[in-house]
């Protein structure tokens, strides 16, 4: 009986342990999320303030975001390459932000057209006349691209399936819910300077959709710059210039560690060779539940 008691004393220790470790690592979170909040507060709302010609590439991770900003400063500039990463020229205004990267003066000294990079929300990105540039992509696509970055950027251990059930489609990653990120800035598609882009489009019809960039910022570009620019923004150039855009190396350029490959295939409609027939009915349920579209016959997302 004694025995039995001390073993009961044992679980219940344990348990109370674990759920305190749980519970303390939520409690950090939510601090460390209060704390960013403030910092986002007075220097995106305060600090910094937008000018007329900035444009901010925003995206849900894993959405093309550095193939815009390879296409944005190889439209803003001469295009040299001679720049040591990506984020030097095209900074990601949220982390330069969360890690004491940059602040409000540092932007200041950047020069016009200022373009960054972000993964805010609508509702959280600075407001001002400046341009926003949104890329939205195939939300099973950017599961399995996003699956494949936790697994060699972030040391996740799990299956696909475990990932996109448990993670990917409860919100619980990084810059959280894509129905939600999707459906925000979807809702501002017709405002004069929101451009909301759609990555398949990038893909299939790039050079068109390169001349909607160009006429939404009002770039002036000669017709024999274009295939130059249309050369650079490649999937093959940018994989001969990985370094320049890998996430690690741009870690290494912001604080003064290069990992597996950042630039995946580039590629739409990856999704489906990933997806178990459940998950594309879960997908598709969700996807309606928030009016961002439908599923072509051959399982590729159509916004609409």
């Amino acid at each position: 009986m004694v025995k039995s008691i001390k073993n009961l004393g044992k679980k219940t220790l344990s348990f109370l342990l674990k759920s305190y470790s749980i519970l303390l690592r939520e409690l950090i979170d939510i601090l460390t999320d209060i704390a960013s909040s403030n910092d986002f507060i007075r220097i995106a709302y305060l600090d910094f303030v937008p000018r007329p010609d900035d444009i901010f590439i925003v995206t849900y991770p894993r959405s093309g975001t550095t193939w815009m900003q390879m296409i944005l400063y190889q439209l803003a500039t001469d295009g040299n390459m001679d720049f040591p990463h990506i984020a030097q020229v095209c900074p990601w205004f949220d982390r330069s932000i969360m890690y004491n990267i940059m602040d409000g003066s540092d932007f200041e000294k950047l020069p016009s057209p200022r373009i960054f990079k972000s993964h805010l929300s609508y509702k959280r990105i600075p407001k001002g006349s400046c341009k926003y540039i949104y890329v939205a992509r195939d939300g099973q696509d950017v599961a399995v691209s996003y699956f494949h970055f936790y697994n060699s950027h972030l040391n996740f251990k799990g299956t696909f399936s475990e990932f996109f059930d448990k993670y990917f489609m409860r919100g619980k990653v990084q810059f959280g819910l894509w129905f939600t990120h999707v459906a925000q800035w979807q809702k501002h598609e017709n405002y004069p300077n929101v451009l909301f882009l759609k990555y398949e489009d990038l893909v299939n019809d790039f050079k068109g959709t390169l001349q909607k960039i160009i006429n939404f910022c009002g770039f002036q570009i000669e017709d024999e710059r274009l295939p130059e620019i249309m050369e650079r923004c490649s999937y093959a150039f940018m994989k001969k210039y990985e370094d320049k855009f890998d996430h690690i190396s741009g870690m290494i350029w912001e604080k003064g560690y290069k990992q597996n490959s950042f630039i995946r295939k580039g590629k739409a409609g990856s999704g489906k060779e990933y997806l178990t027939n459940q998950q594309k009915d879960q997908f598709i349920k969700e996807l309606n539940k928030w009016g961002l579209g439908k599923l072509s016959d051959e399982n590729i997302l159509i916004l609409t």
